[in-house]
């Protein structure tokens, strides 16, 4: 593997924060694989069927303004010679009923989903990346005062080699 430099970084148009939604797809016993070129997916396929379009192949959650995030932390150790990539997104949903709880049951019973997030700059990215991601925690909360949330908050891990993919798959 070479790990020489090809570019530099520049600066760029300033942008926004946050997350608008994301897809999810249950791929549990699948592999999933990912066309890639330079860190960017344009085909994605579970268990050999093609995602042709992700609101047409993936379940769609929308998020609540200023609630959700994606992260990723390098993680490198020098003594061992590793380096992988960790992902964790925060997902915030404001009501909390049985319908919601039930969505918080099944994610968190899957051992392997393909998260797709869409940034509040139109970007699209992978959590997980070909390995898949899995629910390592969240919480369901009335709040205390009047103007707490009252909802479900849910945090999804994936584990990967290199840093998370950007998508360009189609949304349809």
């Amino acid at each position: 593997m070479a790990c020489n430099l090809t570019t530099g970084i520049s600066l760029d148009c300033r942008g926004v924060g946050g997350v608008e939604y994301f897809y999810v797809l249950d791929a549990t016993g699948s592999d999933i694989d990912v066309t890639a070129t330079a860190g960017v997916v344009s085909a994605i396929s579970v268990g050999g069927t093609s995602i042709s379009t992700l609101s047409g192949d993936m379940f769609l959650f929308e998020q609540v303004k200023q609630t959700s995030n994606l992260s990723e932390a390098v993680n490198a150790d020098e003594a061992n010679g590793t380096v992988f990539y960790n992902s964790t997104f925060n997902a915030v949903f404001n009501k909390l009923d049985a319908t919601n709880l039930e969505q918080l049951r099944l994610l968190a019973a899957n051992s392997k989903l393909l998260i797709i997030v869409k940034d509040n700059n139109g970007k699209l990215f992978m959590v997980g990346n070909d390995r898949g991601a899995v629910v390592t925690g969240g919480s369901s909360d009335t709040g205390t005062a009047m103007g707490d949330r009252s909802g479900i908050t849910i945090e999804f891990q994936g584990f990967h080699e290199a840093p998370m993919y950007e998508v360009t798959v189609a949304e349809a």
